[in-house]
């Protein structure tokens, strides 16, 4: 009622209660008056959209109370802790299946295992796992020497948790070995927030922890030419990353050299560096837009260069070898990308040619067929003599080599525009995922690949472009898994509009039956132009094994079939093909007999369970219970405050709501805003207190209106992690307790709890 607050509470018998008690922030109206700027978005009078509306628009939250920036409001924290408490209580009887779920995915798993590794120089790098320790622990080892004999750690993860006095979520985000391979740099965050210190360390037999931190840095860094510079980007209040710095090690982290700060909210900082260590590449980008700055290294203290100067709507990314920059753009209309190649001493547009072969003819040199399944390049990566391509081609993703010329010149005129021929790496199934691996050498005549499908566990090949022959290097190992006792296969749904949806399934043989419904878990993203391409996991033969189908919705705003799958037919003003296209999903499997309503479960994470709260509105009947986790589903709130981490440069994925067209267009879906009563199947949501890309209080607030609204007698739980972040726990043990939390809870709905 107005004037009082209401806080929801669980009695113990699980019922939903509400105590009023009041407080002048009942029942918020955030005002979004269109005529003028949102507070704290930089360059708002350019983004007020083509339909800037004048009149004041507003937004009833009665859920408001629940958000607390600083994460520190006793009465948020014990309302956070009941709602555990309850959903622990709700899943009691399903202690022992977690139990049991927990140890199976456990002896699925090799925990004492090391990683293929790279090398690098004079060493072999790697990661290693050792039984009963939650963290990886990196490592290196003489080139061509034996693992046992030989080891030098450089940087043990389960050391640096035990430092951690925050909390109990420890991660680590970049680990970077100097040029000359006698210093270690990485990032540390100690909260789940993504905010990271950059700690150094010597290497060798008498390496030691340097006292010299850079804080609240972004995860990614990179050394200079040699050990003596590294950088670094840092965010802003909005936890941007917005400018570019550069320490001299030796020095304190005040002298450090400011070199580039991106004043546009809606662009964010990324950097890397070429393999040919000639070049610091920085990218700033929007979801449309990017502009990438070089870096020369060989130049003492240098300075950034525009490659293009930002043109709305172009994206570009670059590479350097011999003396150009190869550029993947989709420049000229070319919306699948293409490539492109210009001298790096005038490398402009202007510059920008087409590569040929020793035919003459063009190399990837038209991405304007948009139709689905068309090839669309994603990125490349340059070697002495040989380019590596990663894009994707009917479906799937594919891996290209480009062979260059030998001798060919650097002076940008000819020689070095000529490829002697492009190929494509052959794998024993296309339908499956190939990728590039990690590779630290620029002088090489071997590519690191690896591939995964739904049944084929991650292996790690070296590829050598001169012979086309694929080597092993390592297959993960799957303990207690037998690959023939599963099968795979690609159904294809119709949308509502014609289109044909690809869905992946994987299920097992012996507890499959034609024309028999089994009960099956759907899972979806579509967003961002994220492809959710077929890979393996272990946790899920736990699922499989009872008799559950997996199965993956291949739906519009991601890009599986080609980058129009995602701009021009999944978001914007297209975004409700994505639900349309999920439900067509789930539809289809019921049709083909392979499942029903009451048999099926769904799961989405992040903006995947903003899929999930859009669809439990438009059709509750079709599932039986639904994993959210993470969810972003307070969509107009956190796109009509700009004060919210990393708000304004969604803007650019589903619509600036200053604009009229994409305000009321949003509403149509936003999940918070389409829950009404009726009957909503059993709900699990996940979430971390933490959280800097959705913030807690959206999965909080949603479950809350879920239960106001639900007419029958489902349960709607909320699990939050008050330690963690956006992607759960850091600890491999404990991310594993929690998944058989989520695993056990689906079983239970349907009706496998007991086998």
């Amino acid at each position: 009622m107005p004037g009082l607050r209401q806080t929801a509470f669980l009695d113990p018998q699980g019922c939903l209660q509400l105590a009023s008690s009041p407080d002048p922030q009942i029942f918020t109206l955030l005002q979004v008056w269109f005529g003028a700027p949102l507070e704290g978005a930089a360059g708002a009078d350019a983004q007020k959209g083509e339909q800037a509306m004048t009149d004041r628009k507003f937004i009833v939250d009665p859920y408001y109370w629940l958000r607390d920036d600083e994460r520190k409001n006793e009465e948020v924290l014990a309302h956070l802790h009941k709602e555990n408490d309850f959903a622990v209580a709700k899943t009691k009887h399903l202690e022992e299946l977690r139990k049991t779920l927990y140890e199976e995915m456990r002896s699925h798993i090799k925990e004492t295992d090391a990683s293929a590794g790279y090398d690098s120089g004079p060493f072999t790098y790697y990661t290693r796992t050792v039984e009963g320790l939650g963290y990886a622990i990196h490592c290196r080892r003489p080139r061509g020497a034996a693992l046992e004999t030989s080891e030098e750690v450089i940087l043990d993860e389960n050391e640096v948790s035990k430092q951690n006095t925050k909390s109990s979520q420890t991660n680590v985000g970049d680990v970077e070995e100097s040029p000359n391979h006698t210093m270690l740099a990485y990032t540390v965050d100690e909260s789940g927030y993504e905010t990271y210190d950059l700690k150094f360390k010597t290497l060798g037999p008498d390496a030691k922890e340097i006292d010299e931190v850079v804080p609240e840095v972004d995860s990614g860094v990179e050394w200079g030419k040699d050990e003596s510079t590294i950088f670094y980007t840092k965010m802003d209040d909005q936890h941007r990353p917005y400018q570019l710095w550069r320490h001299t090690m030796g020095t304190p982290a005040s002298e450090d050299e400011l070199l580039y700060t991106e004043e546009d909210d809606l662009f964010w900082m990324g950097i890397g560096k070429t393999l040919d260590n000639n070049f610091l590449v920085l990218e700033t980008a929007s979801k449309e837009t990017a502009e990438v700055h070089v870096l020369n290294l060989n130049e003492k203290k240098g300075k950034l260069s525009v490659v293009a100067p930002r043109r709305f709507g172009v994206l570009y990314d670059v590479d350097h070898r011999d003396g150009n920059f190869y550029i993947v753009t989709n420049d000229e209309n070319n919306k699948n990308f293409k490539l492109s190649v210009a001298p790096a001493t005038a490398p402009g547009p202007e510059n920008w040619k087409p590569l040929l072969d020793a035919k003459g003819d063009t190399v990837f040199g038209n991405g304007a067929d948009v139709s689905p399944g068309a090839r669309m390049l994603g990125s490349l990566t340059c070697f002495k003599d040989f380019i590596a391509v990663s894009g994707r081609y009917d479906g799937y993703r594919r891996v290209w080599v480009i062979e260059m010329e030998d001798g060919a010149k650097g002076d940008g005129s000819g020689g070095a525009r000529l490829a002697r021929e492009c190929h494509e790496v052959q794998f024993a199934d296309t339908a499956a995922t190939p990728y590039i691996g990690s590779n630290a050498e620029f002088d090489t005549d071997k590519i690191r690949v690896g591939y995964t499908s739904m049944v084929a566990p991650s292996s790690t090949f070296d590829y050598t472009p001169k012979t086309r022959k694929l080597e092993l290097v390592k297959e993960k190992e799957v303990p207690n898994y037998d690959p023939s006792l599963y099968a795979t296969e690609v159904l294809q749904a119709t949308a509502h509009d014609g289109q044909k949806i690809p869905v992946t399934i994987m299920y097992r043989k012996d507890k499959y039956e034609e024309g028999k419904p089994m009960p099956l878990h759907l899972y979806g993203y579509g967003s961002y132009g994220a492809s959710m391409d077929p890979s393996f996991s272990a946790t899920r033969l736990s699922l499989l094994d009872r008799g559950v189908a997996y199965a993956i919705a291949h739906i519009r705003g991601g890009s599986e079939m080609g980058r129009a799958w995602y701009e021009s037919m999944g978001k914007y003003l297209t975004k409700m093909n994505t639900f349309f296209d999920f439900i067509s999903a789930a539809e289809h499997l019921v049709d083909l007999k392979l499942t029903t309503s009451d048999m099926m479960s769904m799961e989405g994470r992040s903006a995947g369970g903003l899929l999930m709260g859009a669809v439990l509105n438009m059709r509750p009947d079709l599932f039986k219970a639904a994993i959210a986790g993470v969810p972003f589903v307070d969509l107009m709130v956190t796109m009509c405050d700009a004060s919210i981490p990393l708000t304004v440069g969604e803007w650019e994925e589903w619509g600036n709501p200053n604009d009229a067209k994409y305000y009321y267009y949003m509403r149509m879906y936003s999940p918070m805003d389409n829950v009404v009563p009726q009957h909503y199947p059993n709900v699990l949501a996940t979430a971390g207190l933490h959280d800097p890309r959705v913030a807690y209080w959206e999965p909080a607030k949603w479950v809350q209106h879920l239960r106001d609204n639900n007419l029958g007698d489902s349960e709607i739980l909320l699990k939050m992690d008050l330690e963690a972040g956006h992607f759960s726990a850091s600890d491999r043990y404990k991310y594993l307790r929690e998944l058989a939390f989520d695993h056990a809870f689906v079983l239970d709905k349907l009706g496998l709890a007991e086998k």
